[in-house]
This record gives C-alpha cells, structure tokens and sequence, in this order.
C-alpha cells in the first residue's frame, strides 16, 4: 500500500502494479467509476474478465443502499486518511471489509480499495492484539524487573551508606543519628528510631531519631524491656514486621497511625553475642517489601557491631587511661622513693668520705662502707633508669670510642670484687683497635652489669672471660662464665623486668632484678642486640651483645684539654640544705677538701642573708627547702650578684630529665644527685671559675 501512495498512479500503472500484490485491488474515479481491477477483485465482484468490470460505477456490483455507499466514497475523497468499511458484493453471501484510501497523482486523485474477507480481517486483527498482548506482558514484566532492580539499587546504596556512617563517624551517637536520617531518606520511611540499652540490660534510651520528631525525650525516650512492642523486641529478642499496623495488636497507639497514614513498621533487636544491646525501627505510609525488611536486619547486625566495637574501644580507652595513670605515678612515686631514699645516704656518704681522708686504721673498713654506699646508690639509679629507658627518654651521647677503654673501665669497677672471690678473668681482643659509636657511660653500664652478673653467679675460684670478635661492620662481645648457669625454662625470661634466677644465700649481694632489662634496652639504643645462652644449671653462661663499629676519630677531632684551677685554691663557699646531718657533713667534708671558707643555712631567707654578708663563690643548694624552694633561692642569687657570678650547684635527690630542665632554667650551673661522689666534688672544686 505504501509503494501504491507515493509513485505517481495512472489506470495502466495500476495494472502493473495489482496484479502482483496479494489483496484484492480496485481503482475508483472520483465518481465512483471503476479504472482498475485485479484479477482477485475482478472475482471477488463475481466476474471472469476486467472487461465485465471496466468503466462500470461499482454501485453496479453492490447490494447496499447506494446512499450509504456514495456517504462513505464522500468521506474518503475529503481525507487522505484510510478508511473504513463494508461492502456487500451481490454475487456472496458475506460481506467484505474494505479499506478506502485518496490518491493523488498530481492533476487528478483515485480511490484505491482494498478488500478482504471478514475472516481473514478478524484473524489478522487476533494476531494483532495477541501481539500487542504479548509486547504489553513484556513491557510490565521489564517495568517489574526494572523496579525490582531499582529497588536492590537503592538498597544497596542503602547499606553502602550505612556502612559508611557506622565506620566513617567516630562518634556512636552521630553514627546512629546518620543510620535513622538514611532509613528515612532511601527507605521512604516516616519515622525511624533506635534505642540502646543502659548496662543493666532493664531499659531502652532512645538515642536517634528522624522524620516524624527528631526529639529525644517524651513517652518512648525511655522504654523498659517488655513494655510496648519496642521492649518486647529488646526482651524476646525477635524482630517484628507488619504491613497492616492498624491491625496489629502489637501497636500501642492506633490513633497515632490513623491519623498520620502510617501503613508499615519494621523492627529488630541489636544483638551481641547473647545480649541485647539496643533495638532498631522504622514506620513508613507504604507496604514495606520483604527486601526492605531484609535490609533493616541487615542494618541492625551492623549497628549491634559497631556497638560491640564502641564498647571494645571505650574499654581500650579506659585501661589505657588507667595504665597512663599508673605509669604518672610509678614515676612520681619512684621520683620520690630516689629522693627519700639519697637524701639520708647523702650525709653517710659525706661521712665516709671525709673519714677515707684522715690517717686511720680502719681504712678496709671505711672502703667496704664506701662500696656498700656505692651500690646503694647504683640501686637507686638502676630504679630511674629502668623507667626512663622503656619509655625512651634517656638521651644518648655518642661519640666514637675505643671498646678496650670502656671494657678495662667496667673490669677496674669490679676489679677488687673478682680478686677478693679470686675469679680468674682473662680478656681476649684482636690486635687492632675496634672502635664504636656509643655513649661511653652507657655501654660501661652494660659491661659492668654483665660482669656483675658473672661474679654473682660464679663460684670462689671460678673463670670469668670477655671474648671480642669483629668482622669490620659489627663488633661481638661475650663475657662467658662456669657459673651456675641458667635453666632452661629461665632462659626465655631473663631479660624481662625482675626477673632473677634461685640462688643460695652466700650470693645475696643485693639487687632487683632489673639490671639485664636495662642492658637489653640500653644495648638496643645502641642499634645493637644481646642475647643469652647456658647448657644448662652447673654449666656456666654466656651474654653475646653484638654492636656496630665506627671508623677511628681523626687526630685532630680530640677534645681540648680544659686548664683548672689547683684543687687546693681556697674558696668561698656556701652549703644550704635542710636536713641538718647533711650539712654538717658536707661543711667537714669542704674544709678537708681544702682551705675553704665553708658556711651552711638550713633555708631559704638565711642562704640569702648570708649570700649578701658572704659573698660566696660556689654554692651548693639543696631543691627541696622549706618554704621558699631552691629553685626560688636560686632566681633571687643571680637577682642579687654585683660583681662576677658565683657558680650555683644544685644538690638534690630528684635527677630526671625534667628536674634538671627546671634547675637549669632556675640560675643552677651544675646539678647533682645526692649523694654526691667525692671526685664530683673535687673537679666542682677545681673547674674554673665563672
């Protein structure tokens, strides 16, 4: 039909072109004459020839009225639309259905008709609807899929936003406040509400809310388990779901539902482990579906464990509070145990001192005095350090230093120890020289104590050994013994803080346990490690401690050597602290030193009287003073030096890295921790004037 509209159309054209279609064809003048016929329409009129049809009006052919017929040919010729209807041929029984159309060829127009059996019309027009049935089936069932889909989008753009405002938002309360505005927002609810419990597990406090009210308090801010169906879900532990809330006996308060259109509620309860922890709801206007549903269950295991992990968090935070808090005062009650316990060693220590300077004949007596005082205070210390090395605040002095040097001082420290058990020791060194980059104070701390270990451990008459070995970058230093060795099940703890091996009485010599943990930590420091071995108890032990070597200093990279004063110079010098025994023993200890002019006060105004009549050149002052502290006394000194400044010497129990800080910002030159040696005070005395 479509080739018939659009190529110019004449009666012979016509002809060329019906006879190979497959419906029957007529061609109408304008005044209903028939030009044109195909051989199935020439039949369907009840005819054999074109000839019996040609230049005939087709009112001829026809039944019908020929008003009806000429109305629907005037209703063809005014529209170029096809149009319908019926014609019955007087040579059949039924009629046919014929479809009218105008065409024009350019001066003049036809009617074309087409014709077609009723049955073959109705079977095209089944076949029609069946397919327009089949493309309406398909287009609502891809509108179902295509919701559906959007619906599985939504929700897992849902639980992706869920998840991240559980994890994003430190804050438990925030997280929960952005969970309930979601639900509202991408599940189209009305309201939505999560309750926690308190940690009896008796109630519910509402801690989220969105949509219908945001606020807190009111009715259901607070909700005891079992009470309405928010504290049956919390006491039963099973979820609630319904899409019929005007009929279900669950829900408290109708009136409420009636008159804001609420349709649906789901809600599940928090669970962990076997406690409830809170619970989750959500009312909304439409039918919730069973997705919707699964992905609040969903959200409510994601909550329960974000509570979980809140929960883990908060008792992290409180133990790490608590550990902080016991470290503030394991430090401030060893800060004070050092100053309590130095402060009477200091006029003991004074006392010996002075003692070991006069002609005697208890001299051996007074130098086991003095060593039992030395170690005394090296327990003290060894209290500090251990604390300020775990926690890395002890700050090393490196520079390169020969590893005999340091190994020969630690033996001279324990040289009249080994003699007197009569230890057989026996260094064994390579030839050349091994240097390392080390705090030489702390790395003779660590030899000393390993070698204090082996005479502890080893019996009267046993062998003692330092074996080094190098291998250009790394340096391995093991003092071996035949000692008592360490059990097995020791070994693994032998470093660990107190910790010490059984031994006999004889070899009580003192100690806490807590020498090897700083050898470990001090080695460490050092970029170095150690390590220990023993075959076994009565087979002796060996502690490795490997480091890193350094190249050799330059000739020229030598300190320069600092020009003193004669020890003997005579000096003024002014000793103030409260603790009367102390004083009295540091003034003796002064005027043996040499010929000083010595004076002491026992506080703070005296040492400033005194400071102004006596003008002293060095001052040693006590921190803890009644009163006005040593720091104050300090601060008022340099206030009211004229002339050249006296050096200020602080004399304290408290030596931590913060005490020295403030004594430095105080005025003080020098700080020293009671009690103080006697060759600390010999080069004070013999250090140069300020």
């Amino acid at each position: 039909m479509t080739l018939i509209r659009v190529i110019p159309l004449t009666p012979e054209s016509f002809e060329a072109l019906a006879s190979t279609l497959g419906d029957p064809l007529v061609l109408l003048s304008p005044g209903g004459v028939i030009v044109g016929a195909n051989r199935l329409a020439v039949q369907a009129m009840g005819r054999q020839k074109k000839s019996d049809v040609l230049q005939h009006r087709l009112q001829d052919f026809v039944a019908q009225p020929h008003a009806d017929l000429d109305e629907w040919f005037r209703l063809a010729r005014r529209t170029t639309e096809g149009t319908l209807g019926t014609l019955k041929f007087q040579c059949r029984d039924q009629p046919l259905r014929a479809s009218a159309h105008r065409i024009n060829n350019g001066t003049s127009y036809f009617l074309l008709l087409r014709l077609q059996e009723h049955a073959a019309a109705l079977k095209q027009f089944t076949a029609l609807n069946e397919k327009v049935q089949q493309l309406h089936r398909e287009v609502s069932r891809r509108r179902i899929v295509e919701a559906q889909l959007r619906i599985e989008r939504d929700i897992a753009a849902f639980g992706r936003d869920i998840g991240l405002a559980l994890v994003g938002n430190h804050d438990l309360d925030n997280s929960l406040q952005d969970c309930t505005e979601l639900m509202v927002r991408q599940l189209d609810g009305a309201l939505a509400r999560i309750w926690l419990a308190n940690e009896e597990g008796t109630s519910l406090n509402l801690v989220a809310s969105s949509g219908l009210y945001t606020h807190l308090d009111g009715t259901h801010g607070c909700i005891r388990f079992g009470d309405y169906k928010i504290g049956r879900i919390a006491q039963e532990q099973r979820a609630h779901i319904t899409n019929d809330v005007l009929s279900d006996p669950a829900i408290h308060d109708k009136d409420w539902a009636r008159r804001e259109g609420i349709v649906a509620f789901v809600g599940y309860p928090l669970v962990d482990g076997h406690t409830t922890v809170g619970v989750i709801g959500m009312f909304a206007r439409r039918v919730l579906s069973e997705s919707v549903s699964t992905a609040m269950g969903s959200v409510a295991n994601s909550i329960a464990l974000r509570i979980r992990k809140q929960a883990i968090q908060d008792g992290l935070a409180k133990q790490t509070q608590a550990l902080k808090e016991a470290d503030r005062r394991k430090d401030e009650f060893l800060a004070m145990l050092s100053h309590e316990l130095r402060n009477p060693l200091a006029p003991v220590r004074s006392g010996l001192d002075l003692l070991s300077l006069s002609e005697t004949q208890h001299r051996d007596t007074i130098a086991m005095m003095q060593r039992q005082i030395e170690h005394l205070v090296r327990l003290v210390d060894d209290l500090l350090d251990v604390s300020r090395i775990m926690l890395g605040k002890v700050e090393l002095r490196k520079q390169p230093v020969a590893l005999a040097s340091l190994i020969a001082q630690a033996h001279d420290t324990l040289r009249e120890t080994m003699e007197t058990e009569g230890h057989h020791f026996e260094i064994n060194m390579p030839c050349e020289p091994i240097w390392i980059n080390a705090d030489s104070v702390r790395i003779i701390q660590v030899i000393e104590n390993l070698l204090k270990n082996a005479c502890k451990y080893t019996d009267p008459g046993g062998e003692i050994s330092i074996n080094v070995d190098s291998d250009g970058n790394r340096v391995t230093l093991a003092v071996k013994d035949n000692g008592i060795g360490i059990d097995s099940d020791l070994l693994p703890q032998v470093f660990d803080l107190f910790t010490q091996a059984d031994r006999a009485l004889d070899r009580a010599q003192g100690g806490l346990g807590i020498g090897l943990t700083l050898t470990k930590n001090l080695v460490e420091m050092h970029r170095g490690s150690i390590h220990v071995c023993s075959a076994g108890l009565g087979r002796g032990t060996t502690f490795t401690l490997n480091l890193p070597t350094c190249v050799a200093p330059t000739a020229d990279s030598g300190a320069a050597v600092q020009t003193h004063l004669p020890a003997d110079a005579p000096l003024r010098i002014l000793a103030v602290d409260d603790n009367r025994a102390a004083r009295f023993m540091m003034e003796k200890l002064l005027e043996k030193l040499g010929p000083h002019e010595v004076k002491t006060a026992g506080d703070g105004p005296s040492a400033i009287k005194l400071f102004v009549e006596f003008q002293p050149e060095l001052v040693f002052m006590d921190i803890g003073l009644p009163g006005q502290d040593g720091y104050e006394i300090a601060r008022q000194i340099r206030q009211l030096e004229t002339g050249t400044p006296c050096r200020l010497v602080a004399l304290t129990g408290y030596g931590q890295q913060d005490d020295r800080e403030k004594s430095k910002q105080a005025g003080f030159d020098e700080h020293l921790v009671k009690p103080p040696g006697i060759d600390q005070i010999r080069e004070l005395l013999a250090s140069p004037r300020v």
